[in-house]
């Protein structure tokens, strides 16, 4: 199980390597990465033949995507292989699933060095590198729709991340790569419980292959149900194993399942309530896994918390893990990955939608900057701390302290964002409904039900994305959620910002100008609702970017500031509220023993709410949470393969709530 939760934060160091010419070589093991007879043949020979994926691949239904999963992701060769054949025997409309998992990411410029003797793999490798994840641990999912391609790279221990994986209790994976390094030299993946969580994840007739022989390994496999056999190795090489298992293991339950849906389902259609970033990035996220989605909005697209002129990419960094930090990281890294390929289809326009080149986010010295500057090297694309003297060379502006930049993500505008997701092709809006709640049938379909009571939609699975709004809805209405007042400063670029090309973040933030304006903010004002704009509000803003920015001169313009107000929404954890809505009273009674046993795993399926889901708690960090959270609702209505480690899941989900107060012995 993955929960670094308490432990020294730090990017992944990548394995050391040594070179024969252009062959990558383990230094501490001295075990090579492919063979050198010819590594892209062998690669063919001991992983796709041994899982027969080419005859499998022609046979492919459209119904569901055949997943595969690669323990040791090395220097990628087999995967740029296996897309690279994915293309030449895909039939129309098939879907792969590629699973790596690594414990020491390759640098993509060994990558590059290593794959370099192979051209013909060139096309694949330039894509997935222009995409390629920073060393962060946890899952980085990427999608390359042109392929048929969903692509989930899983940075952390192997062993760890399959049983965090078979703790939910679904098959996912048709075929196995087993690639560690030889079990002689390096124990690695070669472990018991490593055989038990492939089993326990794998679906009927799912296979495997492997280029070692080693009768540990064999044992191994066979002990956790596998049939292993013994099939010619490549070039030199005697033996190689391969197999398959014929019946799928039940994984005993490691966690009481409270955060799981139980009867998870591919909708035929779903609704979503709310126009803004959540609603439309969770209607995005099912359009995109082929479900056709209506999305209802009580008033205008993008109202509410999402309609600032323009908001940031955020996220924040500790000197340790928790979920908080954790989520954050987890979720910027998906959202700035989706955002530049929202750019670069076109769907979002330069300069007028958005703006890249990262954000700085100012830190005064102590003891987390110290650890920061100490380990960020180990992920040079990501961030780097620079002093005061270094941040006012890149901007400009003298600004009162170092800090860090951030260099991937930027500013958006909220608006934009969502008039492109909603765009797709399997979703249909409609804005300006009024007041919306909605009501389950009897034959178990979801309506979305008006202000006169009139029915205007219904689907088999619904999902709630109105922001303190979703308390509305009687099974809701116990979420610990607070409206927070927001009041943002339209600011006329003068002189000193007029070549600013990287967001600033203090206290505020400060982004670069789009049509002559930079939105400043903003004011926090927690259960207020007022939606007057304030001079108070605006002079604080102002405060914040001359506090942050001593040198700036802003004079107050003729007539006064101007700006916009709006409204969040926080949970009391500040962390999103996103996955299948508990039936609150059946959940009391069935957890009902954690009262008194706060580390009882009790395996009862959580009673959720069949088809619905919520996503709200977006808070202030919309742009940079709301993508992520969505493809968490999605997979979970779905039953497909998380994206996230389950503790994150834990950690957003609704039910948290109500599992903490059990605990608590003060039951919701």
């Amino acid at each position: 199980m993955i929960n670094p939760t308490q432990t020294l934060w730090t990017p992944l160091a990548p394995l050391t390597l040594d070179w024969r010419g252009d062959a990558p070589v383990a230094r501490d093991s001295g075990d090579i990465f492919f063979s050198s007879e010819d590594g892209l043949a062998e690669s063919h020979y001991v992983f796709l033949e041994g899982n027969r994926l080419c005859q499998r691949w022609e046979a492919q239904t459209t119904d569901r995507s055949l997943v595969i999963g690669e323990i040791g992701v090395g220097s990628g060769l087999n995967l740029c292989l296996t897309v690279a054949e994915w293309l030449k025997y895909r039939r129309p409309g098939a879907t792969l699933h590629y699973l790596g998992f690594e414990r020491a990411p390759f640098r993509p410029e060994d990558m590059r060095r290593a794959l370099g003797h192979w051209p013909e793999l060139t096309p694949v490798l330039n894509a997935l590198l222009a995409r390629w994840p920073d060393p962060l641990c946890g899952c980085h999912r990427r999608y390359f729709p042109e392929w048929g391609l969903t692509l989930d790279l899983w940075w952390a221990d192997a062993a760890d991340a399959l049983q965090d994986l078979a703790s939910h209790g679904h098959p996912w994976i048709d075929a196995w790569y087993l690639d560690g390094f030889a079990p002689s030299r390096e124990p690695g993946p070669w472990q018991q419980r490593l055989y038990d969580a492939m089993a326990d994840l794998s679906r009927a007739k799912a296979t495997f292959a492997t280029f070692t022989a080693a009768g540990d390994v064999r044992r191994g496999l066979e002990a956790s149900g596998f049939e292993v056999q013994k099939r010619a190795g490549f070039g030199s090489k005697r033996d190689a194993l391969c197999g398959k298992i014929n019946i799928p293991r039940t994984a005993t339950p490691t966690l009481t399942p409270w955060d799981l849906n139980p009867a998870p389902r591919v909708p035929q259609r779903a609704l979503v309530l709310g126009g803004g970033l959540a609603g439309a990035h969770v209607a995005f996220a099912l359009a995109r896994r082929g479900i056709s989605v209506t999305v209802l909005e009580a008033a205008t697209v993008a109202g509410g918390g999402s309609s600032n002129l323009q908001g940031v990419t955020y996220t924040r960094l500790s000197h340790q893990h928790n979920p908080l930090t954790d989520f954050s990281l987890a979720a910027f890294g998906f959202a700035t990955d989706h955002y530049e390929t929202l750019l670069r289809d076109g769907k979002l326009a330069a300069s007028d939608d958005v703006g890249l080149g990262g954000y700085i986010q100012l830190h005064d010295a102590d003891d987390t900057l110290a650890h920061l500057t100490q380990v960020l090297p180990l992920a040079p694309e990501f961030a780097r701390v620079l002093s005061a003297t270094e941040l006012a060379a890149l901007t400009g502006l003298a600004p009162r302290c170092g800090g860090i930049h951030y260099l991937r993500g930027g500013w958006l505008m909220p608006q934009a964002v969502c008039r492109a997701l909603l765009a797709h092709p399997l979703i249909s809006l409609r804005t300006d409904c009024g007041p919306l709640s909605l009501s389950r049938g009897q034959n178990g379909i979801w309506q979305a039900i008006d202000a006169q009571g009139s029915v205007l939609a219904e689907a088999d699975a619904s999902i709630l994305a109105t922001a303190r709004a979703v308390l509305q809805q009687q099974e809701l209405e116990w979420l610990p959620l607070t409206a927070i007042r927001g009041q943002t400063t339209h600011l006329p670029t003068p002189p000193q910002l007029a070549n600013l090309s990287v967001t600033l973040c203090d206290q505020g933030y400060l982004p670069p100008a789009r049509a002559g304006l930079h939105c400043v903010g903003a004011s926090f004002g927690p259960g207020d609702a007022g939606i007057d704009e304030r001079e108070a509000e605006h002079a604080h803003n102002i405060d914040m970017m001359k506090t942050a920015l001593p040198d700036l001169d802003l004079a107050t313009p003729e007539g006064g500031w101007t700006g916009h107000v709006a409204h969040r929404c926080n949970s009391n954890d500040y962390l999103p509220v996103a996955g299948p809505v508990p039936m609150l009273e059946e959940f009391n009674i069935r957890y009902e023993r954690l009262r008194h046993d706060r580390k009882r795993i009790i395996n009862a399926p959580s009673p959720a709410l069949s088809g619905l889901a919520v996503l709200s708690s977006l808070g202030s960090r919309g742009l940079s949470a709301a993508p992520l959270a969505a493809e968490m609702v999605a997979d979970q209505l779905m039953g497909t393969l998380p994206a996230v480690p389950r503790y994150l899941q834990r950690a957003l989900s609704p039910a948290r709530f109500a599992e903490r107060a059990l605990k608590r012995g003060e039951p919701l």
